[in-house]
């Protein structure tokens, strides 16, 4: 599907995507998914509207040779942003990839260019191997029974985990770690193309990074920049994520790809900050009262604070439970939670609770039968 009249979005001129007119988790799509001209030679590949894995990707044209930056979930969908994006890597293929942090929605594509030197934190690398894609196969299957387990939420749960799993396609996939690292600050220079790889973590994750291509007006955020969709703190501390957020800022770039969401204006940069800021004194003045992070997230979300502002239009709010783990781990009082991956899933569940609970937040498929 090609669009002879490129539709703006933010700076972007639509080039071409797959014929969709809804995300993968059935939401009427707030803008086109495929391949955008942000600059000349420069690229974002997103996907609407920046759900669990809808995954924005970049790519630049280094005359010559190009660049990827992050990859996909799965497989099938990192093939299809290749094939859409023939035109450009038939002139120039590609040379390196680039990860910007270790989430799997971000790396898990990986497989396709273990041939290529891939780029990434050495705090990212380490943290690749945290999560096995069989695990989720594992729990995708399992999920179809969870459902009709009506005890302490499983079967919710179950639903939840299972619809957010289910676009994707985790079998087959072999984790392939980036093996040239750095830390700090690193300019990879291609072909006279100076792209500045910048460590921001740990922030969203251990290991983040953005990449800022001066000479083409365009820095690509990674993960601490979601828009209107809800950011997660998987590491912390806080600080240094809305320092991350602040040099997107700072770097006085008219053009901002996140790492989900719609390409962004410093505005939009500026209302996560102010995110932020909200969930990190109203989570703070819960845990003083000795709230624990499931009541303080669900206090917070149902505040008429939080009620009545642009935060409470993005998708997936329960995720803020995730995130006031993380606060609380900072501030020295660590949650009670299950050990090691019985402890994520469990966070998950409760997750999920929040999620039925809030019956307008998007994607609904995630909380309603």
């Amino acid at each position: 599907m090609r669009c002879d009249e490129q539709a703006p979005m933010n700076h972007g001129a639509w080039l071409l995507g797959p014929p969709r007119n809804h995300t993968r988790f059935g939401e009427a799509a707030r803008f086109r998914e495929g391949l955008y001209r942000l600059t000349e030679g420069t690229y974002a590949w997103m996907v609407p509207n920046g759900s669990w894995g809808e995954t924005n990707l970049g790519l630049i044209d280094c005359d010559g040779t190009s660049v990827l930056i992050d990859t996909c979930w799965d497989l099938a969908h990192t093939q299809e942003m290749l094939s859409m994006c023939k035109h450009v890597l038939s002139a120039s293929p590609l040379g390196h990839v680039i990860n910007t942090h270790a989430d799997g929605d971000h790396c898990w594509g990986n497989q396709l260019f273990k041939h290529l030197p891939i780029h990434a934190t050495q705090a990212c690398i380490d943290q690749m191997h945290h999560i096995q894609p069989r695990a989720l196969s594992a729990l995708q299957h399992a999920s179809a029974g969870l459902r009709h387990v009506p005890l302490a939420g499983i079967d919710t749960f179950g639903r939840y985990m299972g619809e957010m799993l289910r676009p994707y396609r985790f079998k087959g996939l072999r984790i392939t770690p980036a093996k040239q690292a750095f830390a700090g600050r690193q300019t990879l220079c291609v072909n006279g193309v100076d792209l500045h790889l910048i460590e921001v973590g740990p922030a969203h994750t251990q290991g983040d990074a953005i990449v800022h291509v001066p000479s083409r007006g365009v820095v690509y955020a990674g993960d601490i920049l979601f828009v209107d969709v809800t950011p997660v703190m998987w590491a912390g501390p806080v600080e240094k994520l809305i320092q991350g957020l602040q040099s997107l800022i700072d770097l006085n770039t008219d053009i901002i790809v996140p790492g989900h969401g719609p390409l962004a204006s410093r505005r939009d940069v500026q209302a996560v900050i102010d995110y932020w800021r909200f969930v990190t004194e109203a989570i703070g003045r819960c845990q003083a009262q000795g709230m624990r992070p499931f009541d303080a997230t669900q206090e917070v979300l149902h505040s008429q604070a939080f009620k009545a502002s642009v935060w409470a239009q993005w998708d997936s709010p329960e995720r803020l439970l995730t995130s006031a783990h993380a606060l609380y781990r900072q501030w020295g009082v660590p949650p009670p939670t299950l050990p090691g991956k019985l402890g994520q899933m469990d966070l998950m569940r409760q997750q999920a609770l929040l999620a039925q609970g809030l019956p307008q937040a998007t994607p609904r498929v995630m909380h309603q039968p």
